[in-house]
This record gives structure tokens, sequence and C-alpha cells, in this order.
């Protein structure tokens, strides 16, 4: 049982990091184009904001709670939507931006004294209206649950338990679900680790250690882009900051298409 639980940590933890790597997603972005404006702690905020919607959407995805993934599927669309124009809000923001050399100055000697609210609760928004995390923390999961399994290592019966997951979410969304099934375990589902308490209490690490992974990427992320961005010029420093916004905003109308699209098929 040790062995399991040492596992799940070390192989959620190290998921959790190396997914949140890419600088792609909008939580990303906004990290990367507040960091570059000196807002440290509006970053970390954010990250944890993330973190704690992430640790819910890896439980429900790992202890597979379908009936709450069969209720959240028909506001999919209408969750797209508030999601769009929140990202819209945010991007046209991020690219309005404009950083002088006294405000660099000003934040870097202040202790970034204008960070005094906010990003908590766009961590949280940002990551509760995008369905497409639960997708991603489902099939991350279970490549890495699967492979760890094939290796040799004790996973308490987690891998069969995602599997099972994979199937019941193919199942609810009539759509076949692309992963490679090359280290997908080739037993048969055991009773003993279907919902017991051993199970559950293992998700519940499993999602504690993944979203802490991420959240320590994030945060090693924004105390970097900070630490060095007084060695890019104010003019590169702004106009990362405006593509960044702009990226922000295609991502927006990108959902408010694909709601579009949804609603009307």
């Amino acid at each position: 049982m040790i062995e399991s639980f040492i596992t799940v940590v070390l192989i959620g933890f190290s998921a959790g990091f190396v997914f949140s790597m890419p600088i792609a997603g909008p939580i990303s972005i906004i990290i990367t184009s507040n960091a570059l404006k000196g807002n440290l702690k509006f970053c970390i905020r954010t990250a944890l904001g993330a973190s704690i919607v992430e640790f819910f959407y890896v439980l429900i995805a790992v202890f597979g709670l379908s009936v709450l993934f069969s209720l959240y599927s028909s506001i999919i669309p209408y969750v797209l939507i508030v999601g769009s124009i929140f990202l819209l809000a945010i991007g046209i923001k991020i690219f309005r931006t404009n950083i002088k050399l006294e405000d660099i100055e000003r934040s870097y000697n202040n202790d970034e004294k204008e960070e005094k609210n906010g990003g908590l609760r766009t961590g949280l928004i940002i990551n509760l209206t995008n369905p497409s995390l639960f997708f991603g923390v489902l099939t991350s999961s279970f490549l890495v649950l699967s492979f760890a399994s094939s290796i040799g290592l004790s996973t308490g019966g987690l891998d069969l338990l995602v599997q099972k997951n994979v199937t019941s979410l193919q199942e609810i969304t009539g759509d076949e679900i692309s992963i490679d099934s090359t280290y997908t375990s080739k037993s048969n589902y055991s009773e003993d680790t279907e919902h017991s308490s051993y199970a559950l209490l293992l998700s519940l690490v499993y999602a504690l250690a993944l979203a802490f992974g991420g959240f320590v990427w994030l945060v090693i992320l924004a105390k970097l882009l900070v630490k060095y961005r007084t060695k890019i010029k104010i003019e590169i420093l702004n106009w990362t900051i405006r593509i960044l916004g702009l990226v922000l905003c295609g991502i927006g109308v990108y959902l408010l298409w694909k709601s579009y699209t949804i609603l009307v098929n």
C-alpha cells in the first residue's frame, strides 16, 4: 500500500509539472503576460486558482464520477460561451498594456505594490470554463498510469480504474477518445479497485499531487519571467505582451465558435 501511494505521488507530481510546461494554454498565457509586467503575486494566485479546479477535474476523471460529467456535458456550450467572453475581456486588457521604464523600476523597488487583488478568481473561472481540461487530464492520466503499470510500478489499480473511465466516457459522449493504447492493461477490471475507499484515497492523492505539480511549474515560470524581464527591451516586452493578448483573444474567439457549432448541431 505504501509503495502504491509513493508511486502515485511521484507520477502525479511529475505529470502535473511536465504537462503544464507548454506555454500555449490560457492560464500559461495569462501568467506569462502578467509576469512580464512584474505581477508575481497575481501570477501565484492565478496558478493557485487554476490548480484548485484542476484537482477536482483530475479527481472526477480518475475516480470515474461519470454521472457528474453527464450533467456537466449538457451545459458545455454555455460554459464555453462564458469562458470565451471572459478570455476575450482579459485578452483585450492584456493587449492594451503599455509598460514604461518607470513602471518596471517602480514595481521592482516597491515589491509589486500594485498586486493587491485578483488572480485567484481568474484561475478558477478560466479552468472551470475550459471543458478540454477534463479530457486533457483524463487522457494524460490514462497514459502515465498505464505506462507506470506496464513497467512494473504499483499504481494500486488506478490504471485499471482510469481505463474503465475512458470506456465509460466514450459511451456517454458517443465519441472515440484518441489515446495511445500501447501500454493499455490487458487484464480485466478488478472489483477490488472499483469505487472503494482505498481507490478514493489513491485518487485523492494522485489528484492532489498532479495539481501541486502544475502549480509548482507555474510559480517557477512566473518567478523566472519576473526576475529576468528587466533584461528585455521595453519595446520587445510590450510587443510580447500584446502578442500574448492577441493569442488569448484568438482562443476566446475559437471557443465562441466551438460553442456555436455545438448548439447548432
